[in-house]
């Protein structure tokens, strides 16, 4: 199991930023960028495996940019780590000799699970005094 990286602790704030877009307008990436700080290459790199992972939707042109793929009560957390990370929830390797070891390796892997299954949209109801609206 690998920590998570700048990839998705980038990747779940522009995404964290798109569900707030009233209508789920499209939002430009210089855009997001100025209100998550990250760079605009970079976030471009991400944005691109969340459209490939369908979970944002890119638009052309000079009103173009990018929108989410559903709706923010249909996204999960995890969904949106994993698109950029990798199995959050995966062990490699040997999980021991026991079979005590091998249930609290099953048991973690649950609870990954469980704690990043958060609705996208459900960061806001669980953080409720950091909420705003784009």
């Amino acid at each position: 199991m690998s920590g998570i990286s700048s990839k998705g602790v980038y990747g779940l704030a522009a995404m964290h930023v798109l569900s707030h877009a009233v209508n789920n307008r499209t939002m430009q990436v210089k855009e997001i960028a100025a209100m998550t700080q990250i760079s605009h290459s970079y976030l471009e790199q991400l944005l691109s495996q969340l459209r490939k992972s369908g979970l944002v939707i890119s638009t052309r042109g000079a009103s173009g940019g990018y929108r989410l793929a559903r709706p923010s009560h249909e996204i999960e957390v995890i969904e949106i780590l994993e698109a950029l990370e990798g199995s959050l929830c995966r062990i490699e390797g040997n999980v021991g000799a026991s079979i005590i070891l091998e249930y609290f390796w099953a048991d973690m892997q649950e609870k990954v699970k469980q704690l990043f299954s958060l609705k996208l949209s459900e960061l806001d109801q669980s953080y409720q005094p950091y909420h705003y609206e784009i």
